[in-house]
């Protein structure tokens, strides 16, 4: 029998759980794939957002560290905001064990610059209409945002996010012993800014180029859920 191993998969910026479910629809039984939900989306609306980044790390750790019997294997997936998420959780040691495999995808390296922290400090209509060129609202009118359901189900969620990325403030520390592989499309995050994330880890790095914008996990789930495949099947299966 194929041993099992849990992949704990990271939302980015407004990002559901659920973003996650056709993937999982990709990848084989013994990846058990368990997509975690930020306070105040999705399955948890009716709790209050995060204060800061850190509080948003630390909890999502602790959802994770719940799910784990202390000697199991996995695996972390952090996809954009949820690649920093992913990062600090590793480098803070917030779990008793390490991960075997870190996945990461769409966005630069902690200690970087990035042109969307400056969208918290937008007036609502700015920050949508800039959200909705970087391909995160399919389409927006300003009568939306008079929308109750709207604002607080889908607009002030990735807002809030947005406020959080502003407030990480990166520390160095030793880089990260667990090998990893970091997805991005070079017209969403270039190949240099890429190879930054090498400097935060010891173990190695692998980059891989995959689709055409920051979002190719919506285009192409299929072809992501098989490079993760192949990169899982060194974790001992016996």
């Amino acid at each position: 029998m194929e041993k099992q191993i849990k992949l704990f998969c990271i939302p980015y910026a407004g990002g559901k759980a659920e973003m996650f479910r056709e993937l999982a629809g990709y990848l084989p039984d013994r990846i058990s794939v368990i997509p975690l939900e930020y306070a105040g989306h999705g399955t948890r609306a009716k709790e209050a957002f995060y204060a800061d980044f850190t509080e948003m790390t630390t909890d999502i750790a602790s959802k994770i560290e719940k799910q784990l019997d202390g000697n199991e294997d996995f695996a972390l997936f952090g996809y954009s905001m949820g690649s920093l998420v992913a990062y600090e959780i590793v480098a803070r040691k917030l779990l008793k064990k390490q991960p075997e495999h870190l996945f990461l995808a769409s966005h630069e390296a902690p200690g970087m610059e990035w042109e969307s922290k400056g969208y918290s400090e937008m007036d609502d209509v700015t920050f949508a209409k800039a959200i909705v060129a970087f391909g995160g609202f399919d389409r927006f009118e300003e009568r939306f945002l008079e929308n109750r359901h709207f604002r607080r189900m889908i607009f002030d969620p990735i807002r809030q996010d947005y406020r959080l990325i502003t407030s990480y403030h990166w520390e160095e520390t030793e880089g990260l012993s667990v090998p990893g592989t970091l997805f991005f499309a070079p017209d969403d995050v270039p190949v240099e800014k890429a190879k930054q994330w090498r400097l935060r880890f010891r173990a190695p790095l692998e980059l891989i180029e995959i689709g055409k914008n920051h979002f190719f996990i919506k285009d192409e789930p299929e072809k992501l859920a098989g490079l993760i495949r192949e990169r899982m099947e060194h974790i001992d299966t016996k």
